[in-house]
């Protein structure tokens, strides 16, 4: 166990003293640094530091399963972990518990953890406190997230229909971002920042201004996650869609795929700003890569519908190589997956692509 697991267990099991937390940030802080190579004072900085920790930590032994394992209530229901995967996440690597809270006039926001794979990271949050009114819809005023310090990751956000059940119950909200590069986020430091937490009428869309909680909720932790995925290198023509598939990727969050996709434009109609129809033409979409059949059977033909982005690999006119990255709807094992469905758009089913291997 490190030192930011002792440190994790103690927020999640016991009230600790303030002078006490702040001494076990700044010993977790320095003992970073040092893996940075940032300075070497490990024995002169932290040795003063750590008892103040340790003795809590003997105390809680028996409870070290406990706290490693608690999971934020909404990733488990919006991606329909079973208890099982959770359990083989853990063992991956792929989970960090944040288990960090902040109160701002009354409401408390607890930052729960992440589960972070090549392409997506999903975060769990725990919100108390909140009354919520009859008609409307309850969101932050502003969100800032930035993943070692730079903004720009596209993300989508919501809290989960009813309450988190348990002692500390409560609404759970939910972030997933899913970005093209393969390991963007993998173990590297994300801020979350929320703004104020209000009520947007679901008829006008504007805010209740008698809904407003004003705050700033910060957090910062490390994604910790797993680069374990299944990778098929292919030329396999995607039925008569014209596409050829030549690589696929499954993480367990995330799928990524490329194919050959000759460039093509079509007309559509649209309704311009003055409010008239007009035609517009634009790229057409390589077939869609939706979802996948397990060993045993099962199917998820819906399963690549969250977060993420597609488009040709270079911008260069005569290059036809197509990328998709797409968020899972739900968390999977790549290794029980023995086919991947993409969507045929010209008779509304499915085209198949089985997959190779043990």
């Amino acid at each position: 166990m490190n030192d930011r697991t002792k440190i994790e267990i103690l927020r999640e099991e016991i009230v600790i003293p303030q002078i006490v937390q702040e001494k076990a940030d700044k010993a977790y802080n320095i003992i970073r640094n040092e893996e940075k190579g940032l300075h070497n004072t490990r024995k002169n900085k932290t040795r003063k530091i750590l008892p103040f920790v340790a003795v809590a930590v003997m105390m809680l032994a028996g409870a070290v399963t406990a706290a490693g394992t608690k999971w934020n209530t909404g990733i488990s229901e919006k991606w329909r972990v079973e208890e099982q995967q959770k359990e083989s996440l853990q063992e991956e690597g792929a989970v960090s518990f944040a288990m960090q809270s902040q109160t701002q006039n009354g409401i408390t926001i607890t930052a729960e953890q992440s589960v972070t794979d090549n392409y997506s990271v999903y975060l769990g949050f725990r919100v108390e406190g909140y009354s919520s009114e009859e008609g409307l819809t309850l969101a932050f005023e502003e969100i800032q997230i930035n993943v070692d310090g730079v903004d720009g990751a596209n993300y989508s956000t919501g809290f989960n229909d009813g309450l988190a059940n348990g002692e500390n119950s409560g609404m759970t909200y939910w972030v997933s971002m899913t970005e093209s590069e393969r390991g963007w986020a993998l173990g590297r430091d994300i801020h979350v920042e929320f703004k104020n937490l209000c009520g947007y009428d679901n008829q006008s869309g504007e805010v209740d201004v008698n809904s407003i909680i004003t705050g700033v909720w910060k957090f910062d932790w490390n994604l910790r996650g797993t680069d374990q995925m299944r990778e098929w290198v292919l030329e396999e023509p995607l039925g008569d869609s014209g596409a050829v598939i030549r690589r696929i990727e499954l993480s367990p969050a995330s799928g990524y795929v490329e194919c050959d996709w000759p460039r093509q434009r079509e007309t559509r109609q649209a309704v311009g700003q003055d409010g008239k129809i007009t035609e517009i033409s634009r790229p057409v979409k390589a077939p869609r890569m939706s979802g996948v059949r397990l060993k045993d059977g099962t199917e998820y033909r819906s399963l690549f519908s969250g977060d993420g982005s597609e488009g040709y690999v270079s911008s260069e006119p005569e290059s036809i190589r197509y990328y998709a990255c797409r968020g899972c709807e739900r968390l999977i094992d790549p290794k029980q997956v023995a086919a991947v469905f993409f969507e045929n758009s010209n008779d509304g089913g499915f085209y198949e692509i089985v997959l190779e291997g043990d």
